[in-house]
C-alpha cells in the first residue's frame, strides 16, 4: 500500500492514541492478566500514521536541550512558531519535566542544522506528537542529573531533589549542585538503562498554567524577526516573470528594456526568467518592462461550472462506515430529505507572505525561510540544486501565519536558485497577487446527505457521501439504526484533472466541510419536523 503524504492526514479521521501503554501492558503481563484482542482497521492505520509521524525522532535527549555553562537551557525543537504559541508551550513542556524556571528556557526552532528533524508544523499536531518528546527528554535529563549530583555529593540518590535548576539533599539543602556545575556547557553523556517516567497532570507546576507568551513584547513592538528581515551588504532582490494562468508555457521572452536600467540584473534557466536589484522597488519597475509571450491553455471550468466538474470527474466513492440496511431506513421512514452542500476554494492569506532568502559562503547553502516544513524545504532545495543535503542549511525566524499554506516550499527553491546563478545572496518576497496565484487552496468540496425520520422524530436512515474532503468529521455521532458514509477522492490533491489548481491543508479541511454539512443537515430536518 502506498504511503501516504504527511498532510493527507488532515483529511482522514484519526483516532485517539492507543489506550494502553507499553509500561501498562507489562505491569498487567507482570500480574499475569494478558487479554488479546483484534484491533480495528481504522485503530491499525491510525496506529500506522502515528508512528511514521514520529520515526525519526531522536532518542538521545540530547538532541532536545543543552544546559549552558550560565544555567541557561536551550530546548532545539524543528517544529516552527506561527502565532499559535508553541515557542512558549513548548518551553513550558520541557521546564516542567526538567524542574527549571520557565524564564531559563531559550527556544531554538526550525534550524536544520540545530535541531531534531521534524516532518513539519500542521495538523495541530506539535503537542500531541512532539510535546511528548520534549517532555521524556527533560525528565530523562532530570534523572541522570540527579545521578550524576549524588555522585558528585556523595549522597544516596533518594535523598536528592532537583528543584529550580539545581539538585539538592532535602534534610541538607546547603549540600547542593547545580545543573550548569553538573553539565558544564556540553552534551550529558549519560543516558538511562530505560525511559525515565513523566509527571502525571496532577503534579503540573507550569504546564496548563497561564503564562505571558514569550514571543508578545517582540511581535508588539516590531522587534519580531521574520525571513523578510534578514540582511546582507550585497543582498539582491527578486522580482519573477510568472505567467498569466496556470498551464501557461513561456514561448518568447525579451528582457533587454530591463537590461537597460542601472544595476538590473538578469537570470534565466529554463523557464525561470527573473529580475535582480539590490532595491526592490527598482527590481519591479524593471519586470513591468519585460517582454513576454505566452502559451495559455483554455478554461474549460470556471466559476459558474466547477462543482458540476468536480462532480463528473469524481471517482467511485469508498464506504468508510456503515451499520444496518439503508433500504429498510428509507422504507421506515415517514418523511425524507435530501440536499447538497457546496464548499468553495479557500485561499491562505497569511499576513506574511512565503518569503526566503538564500546565501551561498563556499559550497554550503543557507536558506531563511517562511516555511511549516523547515527539513522539507531542506530537501527540496537540495533535490533542486543537485547537492548533498548536509550542503544545505534552513533557518526558519518568525512566521507570519501558515494555516497549511506555507507547506509548500517554491518560494524557498526560488530563492536558492537564483542566489547560486546570481553568485550573491537573493531575496524572494511574493506580492500579494503572486500569493493567490500559487496558493494551496483549501480544496472545494460537495457532500450530499439524504436523510429520513421516523414518524416519532427519530432519524431513521443517513446516507452521506463527502467529495474532494476524506472522512475526518464525518462522524454522524447519533444513534441511526441505518447509515452509510461514503468518501469520493479523500486526499487534497483530488484525482488527475480535478482542481483548477494548487490544493492543500487549510485549517483542517475536511473537518470543517464535514461538520457544516453534517450540523446544517441535522438543523435542517429538526427545524422540518418541529
Amino acid at each position: 500500500m502506498k504511503e501516504k503524504q504527511h498532510d493527507d492526514l488532515a483529511f482522514e479521521a484519526i483516532a485517539d492514541r492507543y489506550p494502553l501503554s507499553r509500561r501498562d501492558f507489562l505491569k498487567r503481563l507482570g500480574g499475569g492478566i494478558i487479554v488479546l484482542w483484534a484491533m480495528p482497521a481504522n485503530l491499525v492505520s491510525s496506529l500506522a500514521a502515528q508512528e511514521r509521524m514520529q520515526r525519526s525522532y531522536p532518542t538521545d535527549f540530547n538532541a532536545y536541550l543543552r544546559i549552558g555553562e550560565n544555567g541557561r537551557v536551550t530546548c532545539f525543537s524543528g517544529k516552527i512558531e506561527m502565532g499559535q504559541g508553541i515557542i512558549t508551550s513548548l518551553a513550558q513542556e520541557l521546564a516542567e519535566e526538567l524542574e527549571v524556571s520557565l524564564d531559563v528556557i531559550d527556544m531554538v526552532m526550525g534550524d536544520t542544522d540545530l535541531c531534531p528533524w521534524d516532518r513539519g508544523t500542521w495538523g495541530s499536531l506539535t503537542t500531541r506528537f512532539f510535546g511528548p518528546a520534549v517532555r521524556a527528554a527533560g525528565a530523562e535529563a532530570k534523572a541522570v542529573l540527579l545521578e550524576l549530583a549524588a555522585e558528585h555529593l556523595n549522597i544516596p540518590p533518594d535523598r536528592l531533589i532537583a528543584k529550580d535548576g539545581v539538585v539538592l539533599e532535602q534534610a541538607k539543602p546547603g549540600n547542593r549542585v547545580s545543573y550548569a556545575q553538573l553539565a558544564k556547557g556540553r552534551k550529558i553523556a549519560r543516558q538511562l538503562p530505560e525511559k525515565a517516567i513523566v509527571k502525571t497532570a496532577g503534579d503540573f507546576k507550569i504546564i496548563g498554567k497561564p503564562v505571558t507568551r514569550r514571543d508578545a513584547l517582540e511581535k508588539v513592538t516590531g522587534k519580531a524577526q521574520y525571513a523578510g528581515d534578514v540582511q546582507f551588504p550585497d543582498l539582491l532582490y527578486a522580482r519573477i516573470l510568472r505567467p498569466p494562468a496556470h498551464g501557461a508555457k513561456l514561448i518568447n521572452v525579451d528582457t533587454a528594456p530591463a537590461q537597460q536600467i542601472a544595476g538590473v540584473q538578469i537570470i534565466r534557466e529554463g523557464d525561470l526568467v527573473a529580475v535582480l536589484h539590490k532595491y526592490p522597488d527598482v527590481a519591479e519597475n524593471a519586470l513591468q518592462k519585460v517582454k513576454a509571450e505566452f502559451d495559455t491553455p483554455p478554461a474549460n471550468v470556471d466559476e459558474q461550472n466547477i462543482f458540476d466538474h468536480l462532480l463528473k470527474v469524481a471517482p467511485e466513492g469508498e464506504i468508510v462506515a456503515e451499520g444496518g440496511n439503508l433500504a429498510t431506513g428509507q422504507k421506515s421512514a415517514a418523511a425524507t430529505f435530501e440536499a447538497t452542500y457546496l464548499n468553495s476554494y479557500v485561499a491562505h492569506v497569511p499576513m506574511e507572505p512565503h518569503t526566503a532568502v538564500a546565501k551561498f559562503e563556499g559550497d554550503k547553502i543557507t536558506v531563511w525561510a517562511s516555511t511549516q516544513s523547515p527539513f522539507g524545504a531542506k530537501d527540496e532545495i537540495a533535490q533542486a540544486l543537485g547537492v548533498p543535503e548536509e550542503k544545505v542549511r534552513v533557518i526558519t525566524p518568525q512566521v507570519g501565519g501558515g494555516f497549511g499554506g506555507k507547506s509548500r516550499n517554491l518560494q524557498v527553491v526560488e530563492a536558492a536558485r537564483l542566489a547560486k546563478l546570481a553568485g550573491k545572496p537573493v531575496q524572494v518576497a511574493w506580492t500579494r497577487a503572486e500569493e493567490f496565484f500559487y496558493d494551496s487552496f483549501r480544496p472545494a468540496a460537495i457532500v450530499k446527505i439524504k436523510s429520513g425520520l421516523s414518524d416519532s422524530g427519530s432519524i431513521a436512515f443517513w446516507d452521506y457521501h463527502v467529495y474532494y474532503a476524506g472522512d475526518r468529521g464525518a462522524q454522524h455521532f447519533y444513534d441511526i439504526p441505518h447509515h452509510r458514509t461514503a468518501v469520493s477522492a479523500a486526499s487534497w490533491r483530488g484525482v488527475p484533472g480535478s482542481h483548477p489548481f494548487a490544493t492543500g491543508a487549510w485549517r483542517a479541511p475536511a473537518n470543517n466541510t464535514n461538520t457544516f454539512a453534517r450540523e446544517s443537515k441535522r438543523a435542517a430536518i429538526r427545524w422540518r419536523f418541529v
